[in-house]
């Protein structure tokens, strides 16, 4: 498997966290899988998105993600979302959990921000 960028993928992250401030919706991963150097790492995100407009599925949290996709002005972004990531056009994020339920947000303004340290998880360069 070729190195990947740093990026998080979605696939297999665990979202703790949904929560509105103003006309913003902060989307907390307490672990985010990311890639980085060949290797898979964990690590806490924040998504930042402004002008955010909820749909999809209601959701109980925690919940692990099974797929994802953002789609920005820049083009789409299908489970992994590079780091760093800011954007400031119309954003469209859809996440599926391997509950079934999927979560639909739309928006205009996104930051993705990791939160603290990394933990080593695994050698994933050169894998097959």
């Amino acid at each position: 498997m070729p190195n990947l960028p740093h990026s998080i993928e979605l696939h297999d992250s665990m979202i703790s966290g949904m929560e509105t401030r103003g006309d913003s919706l902060l989307i907390t991963f307490s672990h985010a899988y990311v890639h980085l150097d060949g290797k898979g790492w964990s690590q806490a995100v924040e998504i930042q998105i402004d002008e955010a407009r909820l749909g999809g599925d209601s959701v109980s949290l925690p919940a692990k993600v099974a797929d994802g996709r953002l789609v920005t002005d820049e083009g789409p972004h299908d489970n992994l979302l590079m780091l760093p990531l800011s954007t400031k056009g119309a954003i469209q994020l859809e996440i599926e959990l391997f509950s079934g339920e999927v979560v639909r947000i739309t928006g205009r303004g996104l930051v993705v921000r990791p939160i603290g340290a990394a933990t080593f998880l695994e050698e994933v360069a050169g894998r097959l």
